[in-house]
């Protein structure tokens, strides 16, 4: 069975970047529930399996959108640009 962040009991859950994401007291650093445990780990049994679970969900909920900003102004650019000639042209 695989262990993630979630089942840790080195997962401060009073240091909360955002939903889904602690900060671990090994590592200091900020984490994401549903990571992989690394070699820090430490069984948390005061838990519950449905804690553990709600935890590890919070964690997989995260939005990762990793599109630059840049890649955006560069589309409305382009987009801009092309309505212009359309216009230019009659269309």
């Amino acid at each position: 069975m695989s262990k993630y962040c979630a089942d840790c009991s080195n997962l401060d859950l009073k240091e909360q970047k955002i939903a889904g994401i602690y900060k671990c007291k090994k590592n200091k650093e900020y984490v994401t529930t549903c990571n992989y445990a690394c070699e820090k780990f430490e069984e948390n049994y005061s838990k519950t399996w449905y804690e553990k679970q709600k935890l590890y969900d919070e964690g997989k909920n995260i939005s990762t959108n990793d599109t630059p900003t840049s890649f955006y102004v560069v589309l409305l650019i382009i987009i801009t640009s092309l309505y212009i000639v359309c216009r230019l042209l009659g269309y």
